[in-house]
């Protein structure tokens, strides 16, 4: 649930309060059901606001692992396009995180293993999400040659679509 999507949902709840409160106090035969009823939307108001602290906090524990791992990870396409890069990974490459965003990782592997890189791609995408690719390269940002290994694991959606790869990148040297 996005940050939008709560917002319409505590406003919608809180509109829908508001409407039963005033009905409450001009209804005086169905008071007593309409307060029963308001006492339900107060609970599950209450639970839905506890959930989505929750929520927040899940996500804010996952940012963090991700952001400062001691390790490279990075999330692409599948077709090796980054739509998300740690700082390890920011470092390794020697670029900011917000850089590599829709770069292709592609165009940081030494050149004469990009047809390699390629078809290790196009097999890691083809994968079942419970299979771990891993394989030895050369990074090549800047000119600079770095050995690593590479650990690479798709994620499939619901009608086994690929919706991302997720990589380890280690340093070997």
């Amino acid at each position: 649930m996005s940050a939008n999507d709560s917002f319409s949902l505590f406003s919608s709840v809180r509109s829908v309060r508001e409407l039963l409160q005033r009905k409450a106090k001009e209804d005086s035969e169905s008071k007593g059901e309409l307060e029963a009823g308001l006492q339900e939307i107060e609970t599950l108001w209450t639970e839905l606001r506890t959930r989505a602290d929750e929520l927040a906090s899940e996500r804010q524990r996952y940012t963090e692992f991700f952001e400062y791992a001691p390790d490279a990870y990075l999330v692409t396409d599948e077709h090796g396009s980054v739509r998300e890069a740690n700082r390890a990974a920011a470092e390794l490459l020697g670029i900011p995180a917000r850089s590599l965003t829709g770069k292709p990782l592609l165009a940081y592997i030494d050149e004469p293993e990009r047809r390699d890189f390629r078809a290790r791609l196009a097999s890691a995408s083809a994968q079942p999400d419970e299979e771990v690719s891993v394989w030895k390269g050369t990074l090549a940002p800047r000119g600079a040659k770095i050995a690593v290994e590479f650990r690479v694991r798709s994620m499939p959606v619901p009608g086994g679509d690929v919706a991302a790869l997720c990589w380890l990148v280690r340093r070997l040297d």
